[in-house]
């Protein structure tokens, strides 16, 4: 089905140790033939993966099995021959080369910026470190060519991949249910959006032992036995905004009223400073996030101009634990009075925002990836024995969602201190 499908975008997506990883080289190969050389992507999750499983797979096709390409280890490219005259082109790395394989991990794009890529292989890419951001910088080496992209993953969280890959194929898609012996294969075309989605159980991989599926099966909860052996979205346990629903909880973009109050969450940080924007309808006093910041390397100054670029006039503000004192009082000298939250508690602050999620008062315009995506990956560590904790797995990647909680917590606090006060006053 992968191999047939003419689909700019190919997302098998399948249980663990399913064999998609060795298929991978294969259609890259293909897709080198189809366009005649140039640059092409192999992008994994993060750089141990790419040590352990994709580049062993692209060294058997390549260099092993086929004899088309030669590893420049320094610089992660493998150089693809001449078919023409069965030679390479390149003496050194850095001379231009008939084709190569750029070979990195989502964790590190940064050489990427300059490539324009004729395909790309996104292996692993349901992990936490495969990044929306990472999705969009491979979006853009791909776009002049408009190149095709084979993601081979098993799904880890409900961020970016499910959002922008499974549901929008399933939107509107023809599904094709096939039965081999017990095992179902299940095909979403959606030739309007351009996805071919192929979903897969373990076990569809012949070598795959049954009892160990099966044993999965008996002891696992279900939401992760859909996710981790079948390849299948499933609520999963453990996210924190488990009431988001991107059907009730987000809206197309749409021009905010002058007269609607505007805040801003922040979240400081020297290589990461996120902010995330909100204005509040007056009448339901229901909060529109309607913009999203990240960026590092920047001053304080710096950031504030870009912060409060295009906004009309500055937002509320709030942003910091009680501790970081110092960022707010050297972005109020840069021109952007930042208040200090009014909740200091993390799981009271995301308590409060989870209130106001679930009540329908907090709608993001649909087009703010980076936030959707971190709510789709915000989650609860889990002990030795697997159970759940009251902390949050890999705490620090979530700036959106520390600037979110900033914000929506103490305008919440702010509100329900009014109420008593009119209250009050009225007795």
């Amino acid at each position: 089905m992968a191999w047939d499908s003419e689909q700019r975008i190919v997302a098998m997506i399948a249980g663990s140790q399913a064999g998609k990883t060795a298929y991978g080289p294969w259609w890259m190969h293909r897709e080198i033939q189809r366009t005649r050389g140039g640059d092409h992507l192999a992008i994994t999750a993060t750089y141990d993966l790419f040590k352990l499983k994709m580049l062993p797979a692209m060294l058997e096709v390549f260099e092993t099995i086929l004899g088309v390409g030669r590893f420049w280890a320094a610089d992660r490219i493998i150089e693809l021959r001449d078919p023409t005259t069965g030679q390479y082109w390149a003496r050194k790395s850095i001379d231009q080369m008939w084709g190569r394989i750029i070979l990195r991990s989502a964790e590190s794009l940064g050489g990427l910026e300059s490539a324009t890529a004729r395909s790309g292989w996104l292996d692993e890419a349901g992990q936490d470190s495969f990044t929306v951001e990472a999705w969009r910088a491979i979006r853009r080496r791909l776009a002049l060519a408009q190149g095709r992209v084979l993601i081979t993953t098993t799904l880890y969280n409900l961020g970016w991949l499910i959002q922008q890959i499974i549901d929008r194929a399933v939107n509107g898609g023809t599904v094709t249910i096939r039965e081999i012996g017990d095992v179902e294969l299940e095909q979403t075309v959606n030739t309007a959006a351009g996805i071919d989605l192929i979903q897969f159980d373990s076990i569809l991989n012949p070598e795959y032992p049954r009892d160990e599926y099966e044993e999965a099966r008996a002891t696992m909860p279900n939401d992760e036995f859909q996710m981790f052996y079948r390849g299948r979205k499933s609520g999963l346990r453990g996210i924190i905004y488990d009431v988001f629903d991107r059907q009730l909880h987000t809206c197309p973009r749409f021009p905010i009223p002058d007269d609607w109050r505007r805040f801003m969450g922040m979240d400081f940080g020297g290589v990461n400073t996120a902010a995330i924007y909100l204005a509040e309808e007056p009448v339901s006093e229901r909060l529109y996030a309607y913009r999203e910041y990240l960026a590092g390397g920047r001053t304080s100054k710096e950031h504030a101009e870009y912060i409060l670029g295009g906004e009309r006039g500055r937002p509320i503000a709030y942003g910091g634990a009680r501790s970081e004192g110092q960022w707010r009082q050297e972005f109020r000298a840069a021109g952007l009075p930042i208040r200090e939250p009014g909740e200091p508690d993390v799981m009271v602050g995301i308590q409060r925002t989870y209130s106001v999620l679930k009540s329908g008062g907090l709608v993001f315009f649909d087009d703010l990836d980076g936030t959707l995506d971190q709510l789709g990956g915000y989650r609860r560590k889990r002990d030795k024995t697997g159970e759940l904790i009251d902390e949050i797995e890999n705490k620090a990647a979530y700036h959106y969602l520390d600037a979110l909680r900033y914000v929506v917590a103490t305008i919440r606090q702010e509100r329900a201190k009014m109420k008593v006060l009119t209250v009050g006053y009225q007795t």
